[in-house]
């Protein structure tokens, strides 16, 4: 009798639907967030053409004065503009390989930082995500505004 009414016991509780348990991020240190978004500068290039990169450069500079909890959705919106330049017609001089893999590797941290599941230190995280976006937008301005080679290099014999 006793073991039936164990067996029923653990029946009854195995079979209950437990309550959905939500899925918080806490959100630690956001002061430390924005000093470290804060703590990049955004190069600005010169514009070229229909190369208006204006409203991307105005969207990573306010990042930093964005709460954690809006952030995402200007993310998201830096990652759509970035993502329309990729389709653009670009200029003969900045339509070399190297200049448009620069701007594939910004274009791949834009989406690391909008779309990264970060953990317990969400906003810590999404900092660096974003400072590390920043530092590749401006290794490919500095790859943009770099001096073409002199005329007598090019014409050197080999």
């Amino acid at each position: 009798m006793r073991c039936i009414f164990f067996c029923s016991l653990l029946l009854v509780f195995g079979c209950t639907q437990s309550k959905p348990q939500t899925t918080t991020q806490k959100v630690v240190g956001t002061a430390i967030a924005d000093s470290i978004i804060a703590s990049v500068d955004v190069a600005t290039p010169q514009p070229k053409d229909s190369l208006d990169w204006s409203n991307l450069i105005q969207l990573m500079e306010s990042l930093d004065e964005i709460p954690f909890e809006q952030r995402k959705i200007t993310l998201e919106t830096l990652k759509k503009e970035a993502f329309t330049f990729s389709g653009q017609v670009w200029p003969v001089e900045l339509d070399t390989n190297p200049i448009r893999s620069r701007y594939t590797v910004f274009l791949t941290d834009a989406y690391i930082a909008s779309d990264k599941r970060f953990s317990d230190y969400a906003a810590e995280q999404q900092a660096k995500a974003i400072a590390k976006m920043k530092k590749s937008w401006n290794v490919f301005v500095s790859h943009m505004s770099a001096e073409k080679p002199s005329e007598v290099l090019e014409m050197a014999p080999r």
